[in-house]
């Protein structure tokens, strides 16, 4: 069961933004959830997710970057590529890889275990973004 969404006011403001920018610009979207259906059983996901993706499909250059599930992850809705970063925090399971959505055991011989972040490069020449995960490192 989901409970997390984008709402009305924020789906319409998407819409009116989305409006004004040029057909080919360069759109990034930081969201704190995944706005596909990716595990809902665990809350990861958007209610209201396809409506926000609905609104992002008419443009080609779109990247989403969500939070959330504490791990590395990339998806396609058609064209739009979205990205999750492992946590700083704690990690999390592969999702459905257990009964609950439960942190994974710390582990002192293996302190930083699913642990990174993320470093993005934009201005690429090919329009990409660059991409690199970085681990936690004792």
């Amino acid at each position: 069961m989901c409970s997390g969404r984008v709402g009305e006011a924020q789906l319409d403001w998407l819409a009116a933004d989305l409006a004004q920018q040029p057909q080919s610009a360069r759109i990034v979207v930081f969201t704190h959830r995944p706005l596909f259906d990716l595990y809902p059983q665990w809350d990861w996901a958007t209610r209201d997710g396809a409506q926000v993706i609905e609104r992002l499909m008419p443009h080609p250059n779109v990247t989403v970057f969500y939070g959330h599930i504490h791990q590395e992850h990339h998806h396609m809705t058609g064209h739009i590529a979205h990205h999750a970063a492992r946590s700083l925090m704690f990690p999390l399971p592969a999702p459905g890889s257990q009964a609950q959505r439960l942190p994974v055991p710390w582990d002192p011989a293996q302190p930083y275990r699913g642990l990174g972040w993320r470093e993005v490069q934009a201005g690429r020449a090919s329009g990409d973004f660059g991409i690199d995960e970085k681990p936690v490192n004792a």
